[in-house]
Order: C-alpha cells, then structure tokens, then sequence
C-alpha cells in the first residue's frame, strides 16, 4: 500500500483506479516496452519498420473505441469512419495549401478538427434523441457505409476540391499533373522544415512518441473526475443522471474526443502511406477495430493497445492466404470471449494482480 501512495503522490492521474498498472513494476515495464520499442529501428529490417509504424498507428484507432466503448459503454461501430474522414481531410487540405505553405501543419491539424465536428453533428443527434445500445452501434456503421458508397462514386473528374481529385475507387490524388502528390508529414516551425517521411525511421519514432503521449494523456483523463462520470454512464447511466449530470453531454463529449483520436490515426495513416481510398469506411475495418480492443480488453487502454498491435501482426503473417486472415480473427474473438470475456490483457493482469496479492499474503504470514 505504501508503494502505491508514493507513487499516487508523483504520478498523479497517471496511476488512478480506471487504468491497470500502478505499481513500480508497471512502470518499470513500461518504460522497458517503449524503451524497447525506440530501439527496432537500430536493428529490424526497413520493411518491418514500416509496417511497424502501421500498427501503432492502429493503437490510435484502438485508444479511440476503448474510451468510448470501454469507458463509457457506448458501442460505436464506426471508429474507421473517423479515420476515413480524418485521412481525407489531411489529404484534401495538404493538397491544396502545400504550394502555399511547403508544409502540411494546417493539414495536420484539419484531420483531427474535422471528425470532431462531424462527430459532435452526428452525435448531437443520436444521444439528445436518447438513442443507446445496438442503436447506435448501427446507426455508426449504417453512416459509415453511407459515406463510403459515396465515395466509391467519386471518380468522375468534377469531384474535385481545388487541388485535390477525391478519385473514387482509384483514391485521393491531385486533380492534375502540376499539383503536388499527397505528401508525407512536413512541419514548418519558423525557418526550420521537418520532413517525416512514412518509410522513414523519424516517422516511426513521432508515431510512438505520440502514441505514447496520447496514451498518458487518456490514462490522466479516464483516472479523473471525468473518468468517474464516464464509468457512472457506463454502469447506470439512469442513475447517473438522478445525481444531475447531464449524461448527454458526457457521451457526446467522449465521442468527440474519440473522433479526434480516430481522425489522428487516419492522419498518420496517410501521411504514412500516401494516399487514402473508401475501402477504409467499409464493414471490416469497423469490425476489426472491436475485434483489436474486444480481444485486447475494452476497459483498459493499455491492452487496447496491446490487442491492436498483435492482432494487427498476425493479419499481416496471414495476408498470403486471402480471406482467411479475417477468418482467424474472428475465431480468436469467439474463443476470448469464451475464454476471458473481458479480454486477454484485462484477464491476464488480473491472474498477475492475484498472485503478487497472494505472494505478499503468504510472505507478511511467515
């Protein structure tokens, strides 16, 4: 108990009850990960550094349906929508302003704005109409298809913004050989351009930088009062509201600030690729981000996470063999919920928690 009020005491937020891990062997551990982590670019191949990238990148997405889902108990099944819009909205912005500007920070920016106003349209909608449960899960993934059935149908030359041609099923690109490609991160501070180019060990290292930071950040907010109002709407959000909060506002707030997690990762994601196309409002994309968090464990940001980038692994060792990659998700999120229905991370924690309880028991007996 001690060991876990001094840390309380210097770590604050970071250590509350709403997050696992809060004692000196978590954070040991943690450092070791990311320390870890920092070092693959001195000694993995650039291919796996790049693909590597990516699956940080999807820990964003991960952290994104964790908060709302596992925190909140609102099931959104269109977390990827937000990243589409997030992507396409860095894409369309760096297109158009890059000649002006040489650097994509107003881009950069506008990826994580713009999901969060359509959030905060959408959302005003669902929850002040009271909507809940499966209700909301649909509506998401319905809204999502929508946008990507129109999407698809963009192909025509007259869906142009400016310098940007949102090119149907080709992608985004520009609307004619003399506009500039869509481009990697560039940051222009001052006189000082930093270019963070996908393929590139510095994109990695801003990835993790910033996946860890979020991640912090989250740990602080879900560990606050903020997080209890979370958790009240998640348990019973009926009676959460007889003690007058305004249970609304809490899950349209959470929602935006999901959205604009989901639009950064959809930011990344095309700076690190390059390009964007409808493919990710599809229904996979929005079942495999719950299948990454379900497995991982939805009430713990950490083994998000942790689910997203093992899951996002294996998809890639089973790439070869087609359609079977889906497959085998879906039987791995059958079996944890068979198995461990809160989730692998959760559950193993939990059996670690107790034996270290149990050691401790056995050792103050003797």
């Amino acid at each position: 108990m001690r060991q876990h009020s001094v840390l309380d005491r210097y770590l604050g937020p970071l250590n509350g009850p709403h997050t696992m891990g809060r004692g000196v062997a978590f954070w040991v551990g943690f450092v070791v990960v990311v320390a870890v982590l920092a070092s693959f670019p001195e000694y993995m191949r650039r291919y796996d550094i790049i693909n590597l990238s990516n699956f940080l990148i999807s820990g964003f997405l991960a952290l994104s349906l964790s908060l709302i889902w596992g925190y909140c108990g609102v099931l959104s099944l269109g977390q990827a929508a937000f990243h589409g819009i997030g992507g396409y909205a860095y894409g369309i912005v760096a297109l158009n302003l890059f000649n002006a500007h040489g650097n994509t920070d107003i881009a950069f920016f506008a990826g994580i704005v713009v999901p969060v106003v359509f959030a905060a349209i959408i959302g005003g909608v669902m929850f002040f109409a009271r909507l809940r449960g499966v209700y909301i899960a649909i509506l998401m993934l319905v809204v999502s298809l929508l946008i990507g059935t129109f999407m698809r149908q963009t192909a025509d030359p007259s869906y142009t913004i400016g310098a940007a041609y949102l090119g149907g099923m080709n992608g985004l690109r520009p609307a004619s050989v003399d506009d500039p490609l869509l481009p990697s991160l560039i940051f222009g501070l001052g006189e000082t351009v930093i270019e963070l180019d996908g393929r590139r060990p510095a994109f990695f290292y801003f990835v993790l930088g910033l996946l860890v930071a979020v991640y912090l950040g989250l740990r602080c907010l879900v560990n606050s009062s903020y997080g209890y109002w979370l958790v009240g709407c998640r348990e019973d959000p009926n009676r959460t509201e007889t003690f007058g909060y305004d249970v609304r506002l809490i899950q349209l707030g959470v929602f935006c600030i999901a959205a604009a997690i989901a639009g950064l990762s959809g930011v990344l994601y095309t700076a690190w690729g390059t390009y964007i196309h409808p493919d990710g409002f599809g229904v996979a994309p929005n079942i495999l981000v719950v299948i990454w968090v379900a497995v991982g464990g939805r009430k713990d940001l950490g083994a998000a996470i942790a689910g997203a980038i093992v899951l996002e692994w294996v998809s890639l060792r089973l790439a070869a063999e087609g359609e079977i990659a889906f497959l085998v998700l879906g039987a791995i999120l059958v079996g944890v919920m068979l198995i461990a229905p809160n989730g692998l991370g959760i559950t193993i924690g939990d059996y670690i928690r107790r034996g270290h309880d149990r050691a401790i028991a056995w050792v103050r007996a003797r």
